[in-house]
C-alpha cells in the first residue's frame, strides 16, 4: 500500500484523538475507497489480515464504521469526517464535564512554590494565551512587538469582557488597549543584551516571565509562587508609575537626568 502525505498526516492526527494506528489506517483507507470488504481494507491500509476483523469490530463499536451487506460478502463504510469530529467533540466535552465534577470533590493542597521552566516558543505563547483567556480581574503585561502581535487579539478580548488590562510596551504599537504605556527609555538592559523581555501577571495569582533571544529562543518560567508573583507585579507597577510621571513632567525630567535619561539609568551615582 502506498501511503501518501495526506494519509500519513491524517493517521498521525487520529492517533492523537485516541484511535490506535491500525484503527486510523483502516478509517483513512475506507475514506479513500468505500464500501470495502475486510480483505480490501486490509490490502488498502497495510493492516495484517489476521488483525483486520478485530480492528473493524473496534471501529464499529466506536460508531466510526458501519457494516452493510454486499452481493457476496459483508462490506463496510466509514462515517463522514464531519460526523467523526462531531462525535469526538461531544465525547470530549462529556468526559471533561465528568472529570470536572469528580475533581471538585477531591480536596487537595495546591503546591504553589514551584516554577515551571519553558524553553519552547510555541508553548510559551500558548501559556500566555491561556493566562490571558482565563484572567477575570486584572492583567499586567510587559511586552515587545513580536509577542504583542501574537497576543493582541486575546488581550483585546480580555478587556472587552471586563478584565482590567495594563500594558507596558517597548516600541510603537497600534493596539487599542485603554491603559497602554510605551516605555520611554531606549537604552534598557534588553537592548544592551539584544534580547526581548516579557512579564505577564494574571489576577495577581500567576506569572509568566522570561527573555526571548532572536526570533524564538526562549528562557522563561511560569509560577504561582506568591513571592515571585508579587515581585513581578511590583516591577510592572513601578514601570507604569514612572511612565505616568514621565508623561506629565518630561521636560523637567530631561533637564534633571539628560535628554536620554542617562543620569537616571546610572544606578551607582545619584546627582
Amino acid at each position: 500500500m502506498v501511503v501518501n502525505r495526506w494519509m500519513q498526516t491524517a493517521i498521525s492526527k487520529l492517533t492523537r484523538l485516541g484511535l490506535t494506528e491500525y484503527e486510523a489506517k483502516a478509517y483513512t483507507a475506507l475514506l479513500k475507497e468505500n464500501p470495502a470488504s475486510a480483505y480490501e481494507i486490509a490490502k488498502n491500509s497495510g493492516i495484517p489480515t489476521s488483525k483486520i476483523y478485530e480492528v473493524i469490530n473496534k471501529l464499529i463499536s466506536k460508531e466510526i464504521v458501519q457494516s452493510i451487506h454486499g452481493e457476496r460478502s459483508k462490506m463496510f463504510i466509514p462515517v463522514s469526517p464531519e460526523e467523526l469530529i462531531k462525535g469526538f467533540r461531544s465525547s470530549m466535552n462529556d468526559n471533561l464535564q465528568a472529570v470536572e465534577a469528580e475533581l471538585k470533590g477531591v480536596k487537595t493542597g495546591l503546591d504553589t512554590s514551584y516554577t515551571w521552566r519553558i524553553k519552547d516558543y510555541s508553548s510559551f505563547i500558548l501559556r500566555g494565551r491561556r493566562m490571558i483567556d482565563t484572567a477575570r480581574e486584572t492583567i499586567l503585561i510587559m511586552i515587545w512587538k513580536k509577542e504583542m502581535n501574537a497576543l493582541s487579539e486575546i488581550l483585546l478580548d480580555a478587556e472587552q469582557r471586563g478584565t482590567k488590562v495594563a500594558v507596558v510596551h517597548y516600541g510603537a504599537t497600534n493596539i487599542k488597549i485603554t491603559s497602554l504605556y510605551r516605555h520611554p527609555v531606549e537604552e534598557t538592559i534588553y537592548t544592551e543584551r539584544d534580547t526581548r523581555g516579557f512579564t505577564l501577571i494574571a489576577d495577581s495569582k500567576e506569572v509568566l516571565t522570561g527573555k526571548i533571544d532572536g526570533p524564538e529562543e526562549v528562557e522563561a518560567i511560569w509560577s504561582m509562587n506568591e513571592g515571585l508573583v508579587m515581585l513581578a507585579e511590583d516591577y510592572i507597577r513601578h514601570d507604569i508609575y514612572f511612565m505616568k510621571i514621565a508623561k506629565r513632567f518630561n521636560p523637567l525630567l530631561k533637564e534633571k537626568f539628560g535628554e536620554r535619561f542617562e543620569k537616571l539609568l546610572d544606578l551607582y551615582i545619584d546627582e
